[in-house]
Order: C-alpha cells, then sequence, then structure tokens
C-alpha cells in the first residue's frame, strides 16, 4: 500500500463522513502527495506482483482447492478477504467466497494497518499498530496478538520460504523479523527508512529483502543474518519497486525515472525515463516487460534492453495495476471518474480495451488461477470476468465503507 493510497483512502472517509464528493479530494491528494511509499511484493511466475495486493501461489487452473474449512464451508479455496480499516470505533475484514461470491461473517478487528496472507493459505496476518493479529483461515477467528511495541506494525510481509514474516511500523525506523511457525517475533533490524514505513520485497530465494530508506536509496537485508547492505543510490522520489521473477533485477520507479538494480552486485544501472511520476510498477510472469503506471498512462518497459515503449494512455490516473498468470493481460485500477473503471490492456499489443465501469475502483486482486479479478471500490466488490471483462453482481459486504485492500488465499 502506498502513501498516496492511504492519504487518499483518508481522504474518502472524510468525503464520505461529510458528504462531499470524493473525486475532488482524490485529485487534492495528488497534488499535494506526489512522494508516496509503496509495500511491493515479488512478481511470481504465477502471480503478479501489486501494490497492496498479495495474490499467493499454489491453487490448481480450478481456481479451487482441498483444505481448511472457508467462511461457508468445509474445504472450500481460494477465499477473498477484503479489509476495512478503523473507521469509528472498529475495523473489519470480510471473507468472500469465490465459489459464491457470499460475503460471510465479518471479522471485527481493530486495525489501522495492512494484512498478507501465510503461504499455504491457513493464516492470515494483520497489522494493527502495536501488534499483528494472525487469524485462522479455517476458523476466521483472531489468535493471540503478536506485541511489536507502539507504531511497530503497520506494513507487512512475508519471505518467499514462508518461514519469516517482516514488519515496519510509523515513525520507529526499525524492521521486526516474526517466526510464523511460532508467532513469535525476532530481534528488531534497526534501519532509517523515513517517515512512513518501508516498502519491503523479497528476492524469490528468500534470501535478501530490500527496503527504501531515507534520501532516494534501497537498503539490501540479508534475511539470513539481519545484516544491512549498503544503500543503493536510485532515482529522484524512487518509492515503489519490484522483482523480476528470476530474481535478477530490481525496478525502482521514482518521479520520472525507473532505476533497475542487480540484485547480484546491488549496483544501479543507468535510469530509465519516463514521461510522468510513478505511481505503481508490476511485471509480467515471464520477466520480459515491467509496466510503470502513472498520471493517465501505463509505460512499457523491456527488461532485456531496459529501453521504455510508448506510453498507454488511460484518460485516468493509474492507482493499481494486476497482470494475469497467463501475462496476456494488465488491468489498471481507475479510481476517479465519473464514474471510475477498471481498464483491461492487452500486453501482446499494449493497447487498452474497453474500461469496466465499476464506480471508484480502489483496490484489485486476482484469483491464483486468473479467472476473476475483485474489484472493491465504496460499499462493494465487484467480481470480474477475465474471459469477458464483463462484472459481476456487485457483493455488498456486512461491514461497508471504504476498502483499504484485498486479500486473497490460496
Amino acid at each position: 500500500m502506498t502513501d498516496l493510497e492511504r492519504r487518499l483512502r483518508a481522504a474518502m472517509e472524510a468525503a464520505v463522513a461529510n458528504q462531499q464528493p470524493p473525486g475532488n479530494l482524490i485529485q487534492q491528494v495528488r497534488r499535494r502527495h506526489r512522494r508516496r511509499t509503496a509495500r511491493v511484493g515479488v512478481a511470481g511466475a504465477a502471480a503478479a506482483a501489486v501494490v497492496a495486493v498479495l495474490v499467493p501461489v499454489g491453487i490448481g487452473a480450478s481456481g479451487h482447492g482441498s483444505g481448511p474449512a472457508g467462511p461457508d464451508g468445509p474445504g472450500i479455496r481460494p477465499t477473498v478477504y477484503v479489509a476495512y480499516p478503523n473507521v469509528g470505533k472498529a475495523g473489519t475484514i470480510t471473507p468472500i467466497r469465490v465459489a459464491t461470491n457470499k460475503p460471510g461473517k465479518p471479522i471485527h478487528l481493530r486495525f489501522n494497518g495492512f494484512a498478507v496472507a501465510a503461504p499455504d493459505g491457513k493464516t492470515l496476518y494483520v497489522a494493527t499498530g502495536t501488534a499483528v493479529i494472525p487469524i485462522k483461515t479455517a476458523t476466521n477467528k483472531p489468535g493471540k496478538p503478536i506485541h511489536l511495541g507502539t507504531d511497530r506494525a503497520f506494513t507487512i510481509d512475508i519471505n518467499p520460504n514462508g518461514k519469516t514474516a517482516y514488519v515496519a511500523g510509523i515513525f520507529t525506523d526499525k524492521i521486526t523479523p516474526i517466526n510464523i511457525a511460532t508467532n513469535t517475533p525476532g530481534k528488531p533490524i534497526d534501519i532509517r527508512f523515513g517517515i512512513f514505513p518501508a516498502l519491503i520485497a523479497f528476492t524469490p530465494d528468500g534470501k535478501t529483502a530490500y527496503v527504501n530508506t531515507l534520501h532516494d536509496t534501497v537498503t539490501p537485508i540479508n534475511t539470513a543474518t539481519g545484516a544491512l547492505g549498503k544503500p543503493i543510490q536510485v532515482g529522484t522520489g524512487s518509492d515503489s519497486f519490484a522483482i523480476t521473477p528470476d530474481g535478477k533485477t530490481l525496478y525502482a520507479a521514482g518521479t520520472y525515472t525507473v532505476t533497475p538494480i542487480s540484485t547480484a552486485t546491488n549496483t544501479p544501472g543507468n535510469p530509465i525515463p519516463i514521461r510522468h511520476p510513478a505511481s505503481d510498477i508490476a511485471i509480467t510472469p515471464d520477466g520480459k516487460t515491467a509496466y510503470i503506471g502513472s498520471q493517465f498512462a501505463v509505460t512499457p518497459i523491456s527488461t532485456a534492453t531496459n529501453t521504455p515503449g510508448k506510453p498507454i494512455h488511460i484518460g485516468r490516473p493509474v492507482l493499481e495495476m494486476a497482470i494475469t498468470p497467463d501475462g496476456k493481460t494488465l488491468y489498471v485500477a481507475n479510481p476517479e471518474g465519473p464514474p471510475g473503471a477498471v481498464t483491461p490492456i492487452s500486453t501482446a499489443t499494449n493497447t487498452a480495451g474497453t474500461p469496466i465501469r465499476i464506480g471508484n475502483a480502489l483496490v484489485i486482486a486476482l484469483t491464483p488461477d486468473g479467472k476473476t479479478l475483485y474489484a472493491a471500490a465504496i460499499n462493494k466488490v465487484v467480481p470480474i470476468s477475465t474471459a469477458t471483462n464483463t462484472p459481476g453482481k456487485p457483493i455488498r459486504p456486512v461491514s461497508p465503507g471504504i476498502p483499504r485492500e484485498i486479500v486473497i488465499t490460496p
């Protein structure tokens, strides 16, 4: 999740509370806060890396698998969890069964951070500010809090090896590792990552974590020892990044440049110019193209030559992006309107298709089989068939509000 998105959602929550038009506030937020902080996962061969959304792999082509009980019955997977943070007295997480697109009983939980699912899909971890709450997906009941201290839990991501979660807070300059086998915190890693919580990205082998830090740098962390590497200088405003599926290159997108970094040597390459300030980055599963979302356009970059292609004009600001597992379609969330939409882009031709109008699309996520895209807007979640790009019947959560993120378990 980005700083821009956090502020945008806060503005929209205020708009709803005060009955103000959210579109005007979105424009104000974008003008005031160009620099942003994002959490980006690794773009794997079976799942795209998108800001603030984790879609773990490990599901068959049918999109359903056997496993612990879901919110509506035993052995049903995957499950969509839509997070609605603290608004008033409490927040909720609404589970939605993919098989029926029916919302289950909401999980009431006070939280102001973000969530991530363990790779085995058995546990959802939610950052609450002072602690991380594990939720068993078999029962959807919160477990014993993992206490970290004041403002120590806001962004969270899990090493691809499935053994350790890294948690970053606000104003703490610490990354706390959590052993997810025992749900116990380890020794915090002291690192200056600035005013907002760190963006964390792991290499596919899980040996290195990269964290955005002060003064437009990215710092590598040896996950075996917790030792910090030398900060890597990147372009101005570079605080959004993703790693290629082969783990060889990290792309850091900034204001008007994208910096490629060799993960073997941790050295930056020549900055790649882009026309507009970046808002998101997603890499195709084959690793051949990095797409940079920005104001009104998406720019494709060839990872073989590190040259930008012709911008794909969307006509609306890009908030989030997601790529289907087959790499054929890039979906772009456009929160502004009217009336707001999700725009599909063919990666074969780099052309935008007809916008799928659903309202203010704030967060999106794909099921592991890539057959359904879930788009969360104000007071509703809309399933979209990726075969036909048609929206289904809106799902009305039991506890409606402004969605922060979508987590889909295997």
